[in-house]
């Protein structure tokens, strides 16, 4: 009878992706795994935080995809570490340079495993995962931001799960010009929000909630961290939005389950399971004015579609990019007026052109 009771229970749960707001600290990392166990990592936490030991505790044994959203160290701390303990298959950034040592760690570790194929994040690219499931990159577009409050964080790359009519939405720590981007394009309606920036005041601008109103809004923030994350800015307006908050300094680890069908919740530190405000099978569409699912847009023709378990290339021995130095710029990592990225030095570009050279393009 027991055995015949956890079959039916491994049935009922075949076909849900599981997402994990990883508590880290002050700092990101977000384990999403599918169906047939196609396994994606968004982000490392800090170079104190106890990642590998997290992973490990959750029974990840293989990395198929490692998104950095960008190189600050609270996102990029143990992705070194990670990634030689579990190469991916593919890794992502925004392509944007940093001058510390953990960065400089993290590209070394990348660029020496041939086994690893690199792709800087931009908007259009399509990773397949299974059981209906992918993983799209809205920003960075074709521009990066330039002269913004910080550069490295308005150009994080943000990327939307979606699993039938679920979504959730992972802008890392995108400021108010990376939403207001997002809101200009037409982001849509999106049940899962991964807070941005840890709940700083700079992002959760109000127009970007109302655009995608989320039903459920999760923060990771480190207990009693030196900048006051969450802001109570951001927490005035996410209660406006009447989304349900989650935070990894109260609750922990918060794992979010979706069916496809709707979304269900449970924390590490709380008893029991919290159910979600999102479609379920028979009912409404939570936030549906008029009932009715809104359509999804046609796939660019721009788009690039890469399978997650493509080949991996290695980078290539020697391969041209659109990538220059421009000598005493003075403007590093930022758009110049021709439109060419400017970098520090020439190693600097060099690498930069290396890293963005076009592998594993389908």
């Amino acid at each position: 009878m027991f055995a015949a009771v956890l079959a039916v229970l491994g049935a009922a749960l075949a076909g849900e992706v599981r997402v994990d707001v990883i508590d880290v600290g002050q700092g990101d990392a977000i384990l999403i795994r599918t169906p047939a166990q196609k396994t994606i990592l968004i982000d490392a936490g800090d170079r104190d935080s106890n990642v590998l030991a997290q992973l490990a505790k959750l029974g990840v044994d293989h990395l198929d995809l490692a998104v950095a959203t960008h190189p600050h160290a609270d996102h990029v701390g143990q992705m070194e570490a990670v990634i030689t303990a579990f190469p991916p298959k593919v890794y992502v950034d925004n392509g944007m340079t940093h001058t510390t040592q953990t960065y400089e760690g993290l590209m070394r570790a990348v660029e020496a495993n041939t086994a690893i194929g690199y792709r800087e994040g931009k908007r259009g690219t399509v990773f397949n995962l299974d059981d209906g499931a992918k993983l799209e990159v809205l920003l960075p577009g074709d521009t990066r931001f330039s002269n913004t409050r910080s550069d490295l964080n308005s150009n994080s790359v943000v990327t939307r799960l979606t699993h039938g009519d679920d979504c959730f939405l992972f802008p890392g720590d995108g400021e108010e010009p990376t939403e207001r981007a997002m809101v200009d394009m037409g982001v849509e309606q999106c049940d899962v929000l991964k807070v941005a920036h840890h709940g700083s005041n700079h992002s959760s601008v109000s127009a970007f909630l109302a655009a995608i109103k989320p039903s459920i809004a999760v923060i990771s923030v480190g207990i009693g961290n030196r900048y006051g994350h969450p802001g109570e800015e951001t927490m005035s307006r996410l209660g406006a939005s009447g989304a349900t908050v989650y935070r990894t300094d109260r609750d922990g680890t918060v794992s979010l389950f979706s069916t496809g069908k709707g979304i269900r919740v449970v924390t590490e530190k709380a008893e029991g399971e919290h159910t979600a405000l999102v479609p379920v099978a028979g009912m409404p569409e939570a936030h549906a004015d008029t009932g009715e699912k809104a359509s999804e847009p046609a796939p660019s023709a721009a788009a690039v579609v890469i399978p997650v378990d493509a080949e991996a290339c290695p980078f290539p021995a020697s391969k041209k990019s659109e990538v220059y130095h421009e000598a005493g710029c003075g403007n590093a990592n930022k758009i110049s007026a021709s439109n060419l990225v400017c970098y520090p030095s020439k190693e600097e570009a060099e690498k930069a052109a290396k890293r963005s050279a076009g592998c594993c393009n389908p």
